[in-house]
């Protein structure tokens, strides 16, 4: 009866010591995991490791119940609330991580846009300006060629203000050229008509 009576009591209590061995090994891991965490929630990678590796630890202390008789009952319980907001925080912060990936990558994409609007401006501008000097440069030549180029017709007889021969050009787009040539230069706007004697095109000051 009294050797019952003392296996009973002896194996309550190797129970107990389980028990208790059991709740401080979970106390132990829940804090190192706590401990672990503040150097892995400074980088997005770092964190996410740190999830799934104290996934199962989740998932342990998700029910400590049977831990209740155990003299690290108390502290497991508290430790466990804290692990428990440290997990949510962890997946708040991952969350906050990616968010602040993609602002910056949105920010270095319109950047990159700005720039590269601003470079083609600039490159259609350069382009337009070499366009305008290069235009401006050939009809200058072509004034001058075509200026000097076509004498008085002998069928022509047209004379100007000054009783000389007036240069005579065969077609209205050289006489054309020319007219706004020598427009610029002498500050009087000249026009273009058709030679009388229907030879080609002349100059005129005269507006009517």
């Amino acid at each position: 009866m009294f050797s019952f009576i003392r296996k009973f009591f002896e194996r309550r209590k190797a129970l107990a010591a389980e028990r208790n061995r059991l709740c401080n090994d979970l106390l132990q891991r829940v804090s190192w995991a706590l401990s672990d965490y503040i150097n892995a929630s400074k980088t997005k990678d770092a964190l996410q490791k740190w999830i799934d590796d104290k996934s199962k630890l989740l998932v342990e202390v998700s029910d400590i119940s049977e831990f209740k008789r155990s003299s690290y009952y108390k502290q497991l319980k508290q430790q466990r609330k804290v692990f428990d907001e440290f997990y949510e925080q962890a997946s708040n912060k991952i969350k906050a991580f990616i968010a602040e990936e993609r602002q910056k990558r949105a920010d270095a994409e319109h950047v990159s846009k700005k720039v590269t609007q601003w470079a083609s401006e600039q490159k259609s501008q350069k382009i337009k300006a070499s366009k305008s000097k290069e235009l401006k440069r050939k009809i200058t030549k072509l004034a001058k060629d075509v200026d000097g180029s076509i004498p008085a017709n002998e069928e022509c007889t047209c004379c100007g203000k000054d009783g000389k021969r007036k240069m005579l050009y065969s077609t209205e787009g050289e006489a054309q050229i020319v007219a706004e040539y020598r427009s610029k230069e002498i500050g009087i706007p000249l026009r273009v008509y058709p030679c009388p004697n229907g030879c080609g095109f002349h100059l005129t000051s005269n507006q009517f």
